[in-house]
């Protein structure tokens, strides 16, 4: 009898445990409107503690909830953990391109927004998915958790086994946002497929209407010589400066130049329309045939030549060179508002409490 009471407080521990959080949610579906009263001054359920991140300097701070819920939809809660695991592989980024802690705690908030409604929209297809007693075979999840170490472990348990850890995910939870997953894309890409008929007509339609989507200017292959001031004195720059004005008037070819003006760089710029680049630019390369170079164009410290090695004439694009593309745009659009008109419907008859 005693070898087997440590696997009985066990079970009845995991048992409890389940026990109490069913009684949490069940006072939380009672009481809807407590976790987000703040009238008369109290203090909101989903308290924000600042908590450090990042080093030196740029030792931002992002928000931790207390109370560790994100949101409830339907019987389902969304942790704030589970949240911040998704955008914790973000959050160097958003630090290093965040000029102030005000900067970043806006950004972070935007991520946990846009992360959260992606949980939300999420658990409803998936809760809408299974009572319609829909299923995803599960030789189908397999192949899907094995493509993931596949990708992105080269195949590696170890390496994958300490990524769960160092993100305090469990194999369980792995293989059930793999299956959930799974379920949205099968849904989105099945399910939600475009029903509108792209005929013949509508593809026509958009053409016409987004006619100037196909043409393509003219385009020059362009490479470009550049000069900086600051090594030159300014007798010697004007000097190197109506050198290279001359033979360019000459008519000397690109390698000539590249050979006899050797301490001057020569980048390739390559394929790009006049109207794409910067206005003093664009005006020396407007008319400019191939073969031929700007004038010296300066700029602050630098002094640049612009030469045009070759050109694609400007082009117009028939319907029948765009058919598939316009296909392709159509069936996306047409993709995106069904599983807009989807989500709508779920989230009207959803339970959806948001704590951020």
């Amino acid at each position: 009898m005693e070898k087997f009471l440590p696997i009985f407080i066990v079970r009845w521990m995991s048992f409890l445990k389940k026990f109490l959080r069913g009684v949490a949610v069940a006072i939380i579906f009672s009481f809807p409107e407590i976790p987000n009263a703040n009238a008369g001054g109290e203090e909101p359920a989903a308290r924000e503690i600042q908590a450090p991140i990042g080093q030196g300097s740029r030792d931002f701070s992002m928000p931790v909830y207390a109370n560790d819920i994100a949101a409830i939809v339907n019987n389902e809660i969304i942790t704030m953990t589970r949240l911040m695991r998704e955008i914790a592989p973000l959050i160097p980024r958003i630090r290093a391109e965040s000029r102030s802690q005000e900067e970043f705690q806006r950004k972070m908030r935007q991520y946990q927004e846009m992360v959260l409604n992606a949980f939300i929209e999420r658990v409803l297809i998936v809760s809408d998915f299974k009572s319609k007693g829909g299923k995803i075979p599960d030789t189908y999840e397999k192949k899907e958790y094995e493509a993931f170490i596949r990708s992105r472990f080269n195949d590696d348990r170890v390496a994958f086994a300490k990524h769960l850890r160092e993100s305090g995910e469990s194999v369980r939870e792995f293989k059930r946002d793999i299956s959930e997953h799974a379920i949205v894309s099968f849904v989105l890409m099945g399910e939600l497929r475009a029903k509108n008929e792209i005929s013949p007509a509508k593809i026509r339609e958009y053409y016409d209407e987004h006619i100037h989507d196909f043409i393509v200017d003219r385009q020059i292959y362009v490479r470009k010589i550049t000069l900086l001031k600051s090594n030159y004195g300014e007798d010697e720059l004007q000097a190197k400066l109506a050198e290279l004005a001359s033979a360019i008037r000459s008519g000397d070819d690109i390698q000539f130049l590249v050979k006899k003006f050797n301490d001057l760089p020569m980048t390739q710029i390559g394929w790009i329309s006049a109207d794409q680049m910067i206005p003093e630019f664009a005006n020396a390369l407007r008319g400019l045939q191939v073969g031929e170079f700007t004038a010296p164009i300066t700029l602050d410290s630098k002094v640049y030549v612009l030469y045009a090695a070759d050109e694609k004439p400007a082009k117009k694009f028939t319907l029948d060179e765009v058919r598939d593309d316009i296909e392709k745009i159509l069936a996306a659009k047409y993709q995106a508002e069904a599983k807009d008109k989807y989500m709508k419907k779920l989230k009207e008859k959803a339970y959806i409490k948001v704590f951020l």
